[in-house]
Parts: C-alpha cells; structure tokens; sequence
C-alpha cells in the first residue's frame, strides 16, 4: 500500500503494521530496537518512537522495560448499536473461539434476575455459564439466565453451546427472534475469583457487563452476567446527530 504524502513517522507505522498483521511478526516477537528500525527506515529514533505510539494506540504491541517491544494479539471491539453475542463478535474479527468449563441446568433465579425478567421468587431459570477462550486464553467468563418455558430442555443442547454462540443456537434450535437489549457496562479490577477463572493476575482491569435482551413481544427473555478482559477487548459505540432539544435552543 503506498502512503507517499503521509509524514515519515506515518509510512512506518503503517509498514510495521502490514508486517504484522502479514504474519511476518507473529504475537509474542519482538520487534526490531529503537536503533535497529532507525537504521533500516533511515529515520531518528524520534520517529521511530512515534510510529511506535500509533501501533500501541492500536493495542498492537506493548513495550516492557528491559526485554523490548512486543506484537500482542489485538483487542476485538464488539459494536453496541446490535445486539451480538461475545462469540460472534470474536469470529467475526477471525479469532478462533473454544469453550473451557460450561455448565447447563434449571436454578432458582437470583433475587436481581428474578426482578429483571419480571418472575416470581424462588422461580426457575436455566442457567448457562461458560469460559470462553480465544488464542488458548480465558478472556471471558459469561453467565446467562434464559426463560425456562422458551428454551425447553435447554440442557440437551450443551455440546451444541460447545461451538455455537448462544444467541445462534436461539435462533437456529428454537425459532426465537431477540428484538432489543439494556446493557451495563462497568470498569473494575481482578479479584482472587476472576484471577482462578481467567488464570490472570489479582487487579487486572476487567469489564463487568449486564444485559437484559427483550423478544419483540416485549418479554423480557434473558440476563447475560459477564466478566471480560479489558485487556483482550472493548466496546464501541456510534454517535450520530445531536438530539433535538440541543438542536432547538440554538435557534
């Protein structure tokens, strides 16, 4: 590709990162030093160091003291104005996605689940929780509560959850058609629970998301409980327009 009006710092950026999303680096190498990519680009280590700061804006690589600069696996960003589920999203970018432990059977709803999906105390609710993983990494763990009477005997397609997302086998196994979802999404750091789960790190930044997912009748169907590396993924959101009250006091 050429970039022949983009300044210096640019053009090298760019070839770095077509060298690596090529394969010629692959996750885990080590790039060229500072000095090294000078000498090959013919710049400063200014602009080497420059180019280097778009690529880790790109969460492409990292830089640890003392060992160099490092390709890592990119984030995948899941869009927020469709309803998607974790693994479609990752397949979607490419990644190859696999399923550690998973777990399907009938529960009491949680207080909190049980307010959500407007239904009794003490009524039941299929629990599906998983870990998902991606490049051989746990990056995910996701913990969902379905309405019983909408996906009868849930439970035989456990092997199925395997390797479909959840919301394909909704659609493929059961007919059901997700209209819209509420989703909350916080910031906060790894406890002794995650750190087992995830196999990371106590106080690594994680994402702790809830949705609530509504069928076009209006029912609301499902809650989906998941903690997620935030160093593996992220959230992005499209604005468009102002709204029209702003619109109005500028007259």
């Amino acid at each position: 590709m050429v970039h022949n009006d983009l300044p210096l710092y640019l053009k090298i950026y760019h070839q770095l990162r077509e060298e690596i999303e090529s394969g010629k680096y692959r996750v885990g190498d080590l790039l060229p030093s500072e000095e090294e990519l000078a000498e090959t680009f013919q710049a400063s280590r200014t602009t080497i160091r420059n180019a280097l700061q778009e690529l880790e804006k790109d969460n492409l690589i990292f830089r640890k003291r003392g060992k160099g600069t490092i390709v890592q696996e990119p984030k995948t960003a899941q869009n927020l104005n469709y309803i998607s589920s974790f693994t479609e999203t990752l397949r979607s970018k490419g990644v190859e996605v696999a399923t550690g432990t998973l777990t399907v059977e009938l529960v009491p709803a949680p207080p909190k689940v049980a307010g959500a999906l407007d239904l009794e105390r003490g009524e039941l609710v299929y629990l599906v929780q998983r870990t998902r993983v991606a490049g051989g990494l746990p990056i995910a763990f996701i913990t969902n509560y379905l309405l019983p009477r909408m996906v009868p005997d849930l439970e035989k397609k456990k092997e199925a959850l395997r390797t479909k997302g959840l919301y394909q086998l909704l659609e493929e196994e059961y007919g059901l058609r997700l209209h819209r979802a509420v989703e909350t999404i916080e910031a906060y750091l790894s406890g002794p629970l995650e750190a087992d789960l995830l196999h990371i790190p106590e106080k690594m930044p994680l994402f702790h998301t809830v949705r609530v997912v509504y069928l076009e009748d209006g029912i609301p169907f499902e809650v989906d409980i998941s903690v997620i590396r935030a160093d593996k993924y992220e959230y992005k959101v499209f604005l468009e327009g102002r709204p029209k009250e702003n619109r109005r006091s500028l007259k």
